[in-house]
């Protein structure tokens, strides 16, 4: 297995990945955003291609700077495909993000995850993060 950072070339692969998690955002849009993200540069995503160079795992990471914490990493996303997980392919990933991490000067990493990813909960758990807090999740679409 090989982590590499994201190129705008990967996007179907990423587009097919989402969907595991459940976003059925269109693959043209994913590219459009996949294009600012890589021209803002201020996030990272690291991918994991397999031997056969096929993408089967990312992690997007973005700088979370607020007035009340000192400056830390956020993980906005981390798939790994249905056939790969429990092999060791999101430990990488989560090494390579808190390596990115630290090489940045962060001193922590956080992230949210849904209430009903019971096996992420545990994955995150045994990769050392602590659940702080619930709480709910809110947006306003206009």
């Amino acid at each position: 297995m090989k982590v590499r950072e994201l190129n705008i070339n990967d996007h179907p692969a990423i587009y097919r990945l989402n969907l595991q998690l459940g976003y059925s955002y269109s693959e043209a849009l994913t590219r459009k955003n996949i294009e600012r993200i890589l021209s803002e540069k201020k996030d990272k995503i690291f991918i994991v291609e397999n031997q056969n160079k096929n993408i089967i795992a990312y992690v997007h990471i973005t700088p979370y700077v607020l007035s009340y914490h000192d400056p830390m990493m956020n993980i906005l996303a981390l798939v790994v495909d249905k056939n790969f997980r429990r092999q060791g392919v999101g430990a990488l990933l989560m090494h390579e993000a808190e390596k990115y991490a630290e090489t940045m000067g962060y001193k922590s990493i956080r992230l949210n995850s849904g209430f009903d990813r019971n096996d992420a909960h545990d994955f995150y758990e045994k990769c050392g993060y602590i659940n702080r807090k619930n709480q709910k999740n809110y947006i306003k679409i206009f």
